[in-house]
């Protein structure tokens, strides 16, 4: 009604904004209307019925707006909650993941350094066979030697040791 009183003309070509009263009012509800009757509008019934009919059809289509803004929110916040989880979930077993390959690594690590001091101690109480026939050293030097062996063996078996872990993502 405000747009028709500001905006609109009279079937006699006056502003409606000049108008007043009763004349003013059935013009603005002409002019929404389509116009007066004798020029082919539906004149002030159909305006009526408009305004009639805005009413109910304004309030549903801003209810069924607001229904769908509140519904799309509702969605995008449960999704973006879900996302979250599972990028938390993600993190969760990454870090556990990781805290299990840490503990094999210390391990190893932990077995390498002892293995290592134990070769370069037998290495050291071995020096003093170096260049002799092994046949004529007596049993406790060649069981000496042996160890030393062995224990070279297995700091290069501990050195080629594979840390494997599950599969991270990262």
């Amino acid at each position: 009604m405000w747009i028709a009183t500001t905006f609109g003309a009279a079937s006699t070509g006056t502003a409606i904004s000049t108008l007043s009263g009763a004349a003013a009012s059935s013009a603005s509800l002409a002019w929404l209307g389509g116009g007066a009757v004798a020029i082919g509008g539906g004149g002030t019934a159909a305006g009526s019925a408009l305004l009639a009919l805005a009413g109910p059809i304004g309030w549903t289509v801003a209810g069924a707006a607001l229904l769908t803004s509140v519904v799309l929110f509702t969605k995008k916040k449960h999704d973006n909650r879900e996302a979250r989880q599972k990028a938390l979930t993600a993190v969760k077993e990454n870090t556990a993941a990781v805290a299990r390959l840490r503990a094999r690594i210390e391990h190893l690590l932990e077995r390498s350094v002892s293995v290592r001091e134990l070769l370069r101690s037998r290495y050291a109480e071995s020096q003093a066979l170096f260049a002799q026939d092994f046949l004529e050293l007596s049993t406790a030097d060649r069981t000496r030697l042996a160890a030393l062996v062995n224990t070279a063996m297995a700091c290069a078996a501990l050195l080629s040791e594979r840390v494997i872990g599950e599969d991270v993502d990262v």
